[in-house]
């Protein structure tokens, strides 16, 4: 008890925006219940928290000051982030699943419209890979997605997103690229893509080669889906005009 005599709550507070936010709802609300937070413990860790308080007041009704119950529950939220990513995150490549990648550029998609900005899709399909499969089994095609996934993962800024939709298709989101910047960026993760040694059980080298469809968002764009279509026609020809190769959706 001497180690905290003569200091505040707010004293042990990170960050002073969750300290005003929670004194804000707690003047605003008389209270607060399961209120989120951090704090500082003795050893300097900052541990996640639950907060229940009120305000009290002395006889004359003047407010006199705050009590309450701070909770840790720090392996609770590591928890919840831990079932947070497993839900949005394809287990074998660690980027983005179906949903999660949808679901994000559906985001941006409506954002686009809202605000008449550009976006460009890129689907990317590793060629002849059930072939990979046949040959070396899953185990040696899940080895090739994971580095396909992460050789494609360097090619990329961090504002754009990336996901695997299925098998060996995948899908990236670039946002305010022209259609030179989209091309350059996906002819680029073609020639890494060919650049790659892969090794077989035996220590063997292969290579490997992906096909590629390109669109961006036309004016009169109503849904994702369009984009979607598109991208994958663009791939279909890229497939079927000799792999390897980029094509852009005209």
């Amino acid at each position: 008890m001497t180690e905290i005599a003569g200091k505040t709550a707010e004293s042990y507070y990170p960050q002073a925006a969750d300290r005003d936010a929670m004194k804000k709802a707690i003047m605003e609300d008389g209270k607060v219940a399961d209120f989120p937070g951090q704090m500082v413990r003795k050893d300097g860790r900052v541990i996640d928290i639950s907060i229940t308080s009120r305000a009290i007041y002395d006889d004359a009704g003047v407010f006199a000051g705050i009590e309450g119950i701070y909770r840790d529950v720090t392996q609770r939220k590591m928890m919840e982030r831990e079932l947070q990513r497993l839900a949005t995150t394809d287990p074998l490549t660690n980027i983005a699943n179906r949903r999660s990648f949808l679901e994000q550029a559906e985001h941006i998609f409506k954002s686009t419209q809202r605000y008449h900005d550009s976006i460009t899709l890129l689907m990317l399909d590793l060629d002849l890979f059930k072939a990979i499969n046949d040959k070396y089994g899953h185990l040696g095609g899940d080895k090739v997605l994971t580095r396909f996934a992460q050789t494609v993962a360097l090619e990329l800024r961090d504002s754009d997103v990336f996901g695997r939709l299925g098998g060996e298709e995948f899908c990236v989101l670039l946002q305010h690229a022209s259609q030179e910047e989209a091309m350059t960026v996906a002819e680029r993760i073609r020639t890494r893509v060919q650049e790659l040694d892969f090794e077989d059980p035996d220590g063997a080298l292969f290579k490997l080669t992906v096909s590629i469809g390109v669109t961006t968002n036309f004016e009169g764009d109503e849904r994702l889906a369009k984009l979607l279509e598109r991208a994958d026609k663009a791939l279909y020809t890229a497939k079927h005009s000799g792999r390897n190769k980029v094509v852009w959706f005209s």
